[in-house]
């Protein structure tokens, strides 16, 4: 393994094999700091087991029906092929103010009795998603709710709780303590 030195902008991610004093992606003055990187040299692709992994025909593969949970919202349910996929991830977009995290509570309400789901909100206060839910008319006990930015201690609250669906709201705010460069 090899270590090389680079310089990251702490406003944009931008890296350089040299310090800057303004980044030419953001226009950041005193942006940068220096990042460790270390480089391993990889023989081919491989899996964790140490075998080279060998692309498959598609035809090899035999397609399963998916088991899908309703959300409660039909036209949402059509979007997403019938539903919400058990192990997927839901990409949720659109501009501030367009009704995302309303739309998510909402979610989190039909889906009751099917098991809990855990609300984690990097950027609204438990008492903002109270709020929210009581004007929507939701009070479901099987929703639980974490403030957290920290993306090893909401893992360790979803392995803990064993939520049937995970609210992330939103992503951007997450950081992790073990990633140093700045997100993209």
């Amino acid at each position: 393994m090899k270590s090389k030195t680079v310089f990251v902008c702490n406003e944009c991610g931008y890296e350089s094999a040299k310090w800057m004093g303004k980044c030419p992606a953001c226009n950041s003055w005193n942006s940068f700091y220096e990042q460790k990187v270390v480089e391993t040299k990889n023989k081919g692709v491989s899996q964790s087991d140490g075998k080279l992994a060998i692309p498959q025909t598609l035809n090899s593969y035999e397609a399963k029906e998916t088991i899908r949970t309703h959300t409660g919202f039909q036209e949402l349910d059509r979007v997403l092929g019938g539903g919400l996929v058990k192990g997927s991830l839901v990409l949720l977009g659109g501009e501030p103010g367009i009704g995302k995290s309303t739309l998510i509570l909402q979610i989190c309400d039909k889906i009751k009795g099917d098991g809990k789901v855990l609300y984690v909100s990097g950027e609204e206060s438990a008492e903002q998603i109270k709020l929210r839910a009581d004007r929507l008319g939701i009070n479901n006990e099987d929703i639980l709710f974490l403030g957290e930015t920290n993306i090893e201690l909401v893992n360790q609250a979803i392995i803990n709780t064993n939520p049937k669906l995970v609210i992330i709201d939103s992503i951007q705010t997450m950081y992790s303590e073990e990633l140093t460069a700045a997100a993209r």
